[in-house]
């Protein structure tokens, strides 16, 4: 008797309209690209909640092959980010459907979290709707830096080459490493990327900062590359050590000492992305003093190396 093949994973992804383009390709393009002994191991089908053409986020439409009740059906809901995802709610109506698994690309998740799929559960989204999606949704358990984060049947990814970071994920959950190397050779992406979302930040202008310890600020951060006490910042402005660490904690919410250890990380990433000074010389400008000093810090704060941060983000091409 011949054993039956296994029906392939469906998979159903939404496209809403002001949807982009980029992230709603990725469920197609990757989970098509899996397979188990020459067999595709998943079916993707595009949906829109009525069937029809559905305006994208770029300058084209888009058609696709069903409407809304092909995810009554499936066996995963991908939901890629549209224009107005983190204001629009659940058009979809995510908590009717019942599907075993939901996946959220970028802001997606703000969908998946106002279906209360998230509530007591840890989730992400891009960086730069942090402080909307933590507050919209006080029931999840934010985690702002993951690139993405695996609730089991429900999981987010924080921005477009994150969704293919947790759809590879998915894929090696799913059929095994093996089978997503394959797809990472096949497409030619990364299979893991080390850090999280910290390392793509933009860094704050902390000599721009307004309040009353700008001064204080300025001074520190003309003075990063030497050691400073807290008994000399505050004899260099007239304070007593106790009023220098109140109102520094007022109006930053940081200790002296953890916005110092801040200021010295960013003032290493600017070296390691426009210099070729070693690592060394890096720990010593940035005020660090050993490199040990500074690969710890530097991952704290990054998740990576300074080695493999300049690796990914050196402006002048040259090896650590």
């Amino acid at each position: 008797m011949t054993r039956r093949a296994p029906a392939p994973h469906r998979i159903g992804v939404v496209a809403l309209p002001g949807v982009y383009p980029y992230e709603l390709g990725i469920a197609s393009r990757f989970f098509g690209a899996a397979s188990v002994d020459g067999r595709a191991a998943y079916e993707v089908v595009t949906c829109s909640l009525d069937g029809r053409p559905v305006p994208t986020a770029a300058d084209f439409s888009v058609a696709v092959t069903a409407d809304r009740s092909v995810l009554d059906e499936v066996d995963t809901v991908v939901v890629p980010p549209w224009q107005t995802s983190t204001t629009t709610g659940d058009p979809i109506g995510l908590a009717d459907l019942g599907a075993p698994r939901v996946v959220s690309y970028c802001t997606g998740a703000f969908t998946v979290a106002a279906a209360g799929l998230l509530d007591g559960r840890a989730a992400t989204t891009h960086w730069c709707a942090a402080d909307e999606f933590r507050a919209a949704f006080p029931k999840v358990v934010f985690r702002p830096d993951e690139l993405f984060v695996d609730e089991g049947d429900v999981l987010t990814a924080a921005g477009a080459s994150a969704a293919i970071d947790l759809t590879l994920h998915i894929i090696a959950r799913d059929l095994g490493a093996a089978a997503a190397a394959d797809v990472s050779r096949l497409t030619l992406a990364p299979p893991h990327r080390g850090g999280g979302q910290s390392q793509f930040v933009p860094r704050p202008t902390l000599a721009d900062e307004a309040g009353a310890m700008a001064e204080v600020r300025a001074w520190l951060l003309a003075r990063l590359d030497r050691p400073v006490s807290l008994d000399e910042v505050g004899a260099a402005f007239g304070m007593s050590v106790r009023t220098l660490t109140r109102r520094f904690r007022a109006e930053t919410g940081l200790t002296l000492g953890n916005w110092l250890v801040a200021a010295r990380v960013d003032r290493a990433k600017e070296l390691l992305e426009t210099t070729d000074a070693t690592i060394d010389l890096v720990a010593d400008e940035a005020g660090f003093g050993t490199a040990a000093a500074l690969r710890k810090h530097f991952r704290d704060r990054v998740g990576l190396s300074p080695q493999q941060y300049r690796a990914r983000f050196s402006l002048r091409a040259v090896p650590a």
